[in-house]
């Protein structure tokens, strides 16, 4: 499709081992998978607190930009790979720097502890 760019992102088979592999570097052994997907509005911008996960994305269209406190994801200004640009977590900005609506997918990997409440 036109004016997009899908060629750096994440894949759902890797992106689940990689959230396995960062789960466990970071002390969690328990943690449950969530699929997102964003609509960000022509121009618009979504924030959100995401302080205990992480946040990868497996599908962006071309004209968004994803800030956290981890790095930044932009296919639009840089053509460059950086390291961790899947990679988000603690605040997180998304970005829409078109004029058409933007669709974004991520994998959450919400982290858990064994005096959460939760169930896993």
């Amino acid at each position: 499709m036109r004016g997009q760019n899908t060629q750096c992102v994440m894949h759902e088979e890797f992106a689940l081992q990689y959230a396995d592999r960062r789960a466990k570097e970071k002390g969690f052994e328990n943690y449950r998978i969530v699929y997102r997907e964003f609509i960000i509005p022509a121009m618009g911008m979504l924030k959100f607190q995401a302080y205990n996960e992480i946040w990868l994305v497996t599908y962006i269209d071309w004209g968004l930009v994803v800030k956290s406190d981890y790095g930044r994801y932009d296919n639009w200004y840089t053509k460059e790979i950086r390291e961790n640009m899947h990679e988000h977590a603690d605040r997180i900005e998304i970005t829409n720097t078109r004029k058409y609506q933007r669709k974004i997918r991520f994998l959450q990997v919400i982290l858990k502890t064994n005096d959460d409440g939760s169930k896993t």
